[in-house]
């Protein structure tokens, strides 16, 4: 193989292959489940609320879950739940299984007083004392607090609800002084550092490519490509949703309703609508027309109109208006304007695909070498593959219906979420293309394009690992330079800080760092 070729590496992945997924105890065999991943499906409420019981088959109703705490004490603060009709509010403690509380002596622990619900997902098989006491309750029953298994409630398997979450649009645990992982890491010399940082930048590639396989070997590529960018277009609060948006309304599907013999400005109207009313967002045909502006009035009745054609045609919507996140998200990246840049986005590849179209547009735009067989350049053009201008579409001068117009038409889909698209989908999909295709030339050209992204991918968990792990400390923050190095910051973050529940005193990424890095 030529020495200038850079393919991907999984030597980060034979560090870690010991944090396997499958823990042996004394009793049974246990699934290793982040305690994290139990905070985010209480923070999501990703099971069936609406026919809870109590371990002691008391009725419970979540009025609400909670908000998410830092640092010492229970996990969620200042919830309200319902007991058999009975309003109780106070603080919610989660672990993985029962016996947790009193493993962690929570009944001893006066930050505990105020907990009125314990949830864990699987409780003990070896039968021990039902109910468990907080160090104060005087509140609940007989000083008793009510507890929870999720385990039978949940909407999906733990393991596939495990590899739908992005913990990166959740917030951080242990938020507090630095992390043992923080002088050996700055110990090490830059090129050390360098190399740990993209070698974890690979292996988040193929962690995604783990979730992408399976459904493309299901659904094929162009299906599985569209889900994942209609899914990136969601993030972060609304993935799930526009998933579901595409799977409920499938490319061949889409192909089949749209008519072929329309100018494409009236074949935009017509997806729009499609999609618009299998998201459940088809709400403004409620609008009072009579008191919008003449280009709104005309936009919607024709949306309306023609919804009313394909819901005909169409299954039942599985989406309503509440599975939408607007809270928390700048306007520009509302639901509408998002599901709007999405139809242009099939509009503009709707001969060949989407997928076709990029391994078209990234086999004729990459730079070779000269008389070499790799790449040694990527146009910035490949980055801006997924960029849908506003100018011509209604929702590039407008955040909601009938609001008011903006002085200036904005991007649908800009540079930055056109790069994220690009790194978190095109990079995993398509190197499962090259490499079921035995291409090495690919490989290293999607490595390069990987490597070169300088993409502005700044959250709370980068913030939080620059902190923690970094000690802010300016020499190595200014080794995050690429895109590949931040993703593989985060992927540190996945496989060493959500795997522990004590401040990371059992981590064993600093023993990891010394045994492979120096």
């Amino acid at each position: 193989m030529n020495a200038g070729i850079q393919l991907f590496s999984d030597i980060y992945l034979k560090f870690t292959h010991w944090f396997s997924q499958v823990q042996v105890r004394e009793d049974e065999p246990r699934i290793r489940v982040p305690e994290k991943t139990i905070r985010c499906i209480w923070n999501d409420q990703l099971f069936r609320t609406h026919e809870l019981e109590t371990t002691d088959g008391e009725q419970l109703e979540i009025v609400f879950p909670g908000y998410w705490t830092f640092g010492p004490g229970p996990d969620f603060k200042s919830a309200a739940i319902k007991v058999n009709g009975v309003l109780y509010e106070g603080d919610v403690e989660i672990h993985v299984y029962s016996s947790d509380w009193r493993a962690h002596n929570h009944s001893q622990n006066p930050e505990f007083g105020n907990v009125i619900l314990h949830v864990f997902l699987w409780g003990e098989r070896k039968k021990s004392p039902r109910r468990i006491t907080a160090p104060s309750s005087p509140r609940l029953p007989g000083g008793h607090i009510f507890e929870l298994e999720i385990k039978d409630y949940l909407t999906k398997g733990i393991l596939e609800l495990s590899e739908e979450l992005d913990f990166d649009s959740y917030p951080v645990m242990n938020q507090f002084n630095f992390g043992r992982c923080h002088l050996p890491l700055a110990r090490l010399p830059k090129e050390k550092l360098e190399q740990l940082l993209n070698a974890a930048g690979d292996a988040r590639i193929f962690t995604k490519m783990e979730r992408f396989h399976d459904r493309i070997i299901d659904r094929g590529y162009e299906q599985t490509f569209y889900e994942g960018v209609a899914e990136a277009l969601g993030y972060p609060v609304n993935k799930q949703a526009f998933v579901t948006l595409a799977e409920s309304l499938p490319l061949p599907t889409l192909r089949m309703m749209l008519p072929t013999k329309i100018a494409k400005k009236e074949k935009i109207l017509h997806l729009q609508a499609m999609l618009f009313g299998m998201a459940g967002l088809m709400g403004f045909k409620h609008l009072d027309l009579s008191s919008l502006a003449p280009e709104d009035r005309t936009y919607f009745s024709r949306l309306a109109r023609l919804w009313e054609k394909y819901r005909k045609r169409l299954p039942a919507p599985t989406l309503t208006d509440r599975d939408w996140k607007f809270g928390g998200i700048r306007p520009a990246n509302f639901p509408y304007r998002r599901i709007a840049g999405l139809a242009r986005l099939l509009l503009r590849h709707e001969a060949q695909g989407m997928f076709a179209d990029f391994l078209k547009g990234f086999k004729a735009g990459i730079v070779m070498e000269e008389n070499k067989r790799y790449a040694t350049r990527i146009p910035r053009a490949l980055y801006d593959f997924f960029c849908v201008e506003g100018a011509d579409d209604y929702w590039g001068s407008h955040y909601s219906p009938g609001g008011k117009k903006l002085a200036a038409a904005q991007n649908l889909v800009g540079p930055d979420r056109s790069a994220a698209i690009t790194i978190n989908i095109v990079v995993p999909i398509a190197l499962i293309y090259a490499r079921a295709c035995k291409s090495v030339e690919m490989e290293a050209a999607l490595n390069l394009l990987y490597r070169s992204c300088k993409g502005k991918t700044d959250n709370k968990l980068l913030r939080f690992m620059k902190y923690y792990i970094f000690g802010n400390n300016a020499e190595m923050i200014r080794i995050l330079s690429t895109e590949k190095q931040k993703q593989g910051l985060m992927q540190v973050y996945q496989d060493f800080c959500t795997q522990n529940e004590n401040n990371c005193l059992r981590c064993q990424f600093p023993d990891v760092i010394h045994r492979y890095f120096t």
